[in-house]
């Protein structure tokens, strides 16, 4: 006997359900297993995913103290300025 689309579409739907479930369980058992070794061998946040870019000063306006860390889209004040002089030593 042949399904028809809707007993197909039925079918689908369950083993979508099914897949995402097992995928969440998955998950879980990663994230558990993760954070496990993660405490077991002392690693730090910085050695997981390296520095704070955010905090890293690249360029800084000398009059108003400004600060930019050359990532994303300069602001007005560096803005097609010779960035070579508001570099942080």
């Amino acid at each position: 006997m042949t399904e028809n689309n809707r007993q197909v579409k039925a079918r689908k739907r369950c083993l979508e359900q099914e897949a995402e479930r097992l995928r969440r369980q998955e998950l879980q058992r990663l994230v558990i297993d993760m954070r496990r070794k993660i405490r077991e061998h002392g690693i730090t946040q910085e050695q997981l995913f390296g520095p704070d870019l955010s905090d890293l000063v690249r360029y800084r306006h000398p009059e108003t103290g400004q600060t930019w860390n050359g990532l994303g889209r300069p602001p007005n004040w560096i803005r097609g300025e010779d960035r070579n002089r508001f570099l942080v030593e």
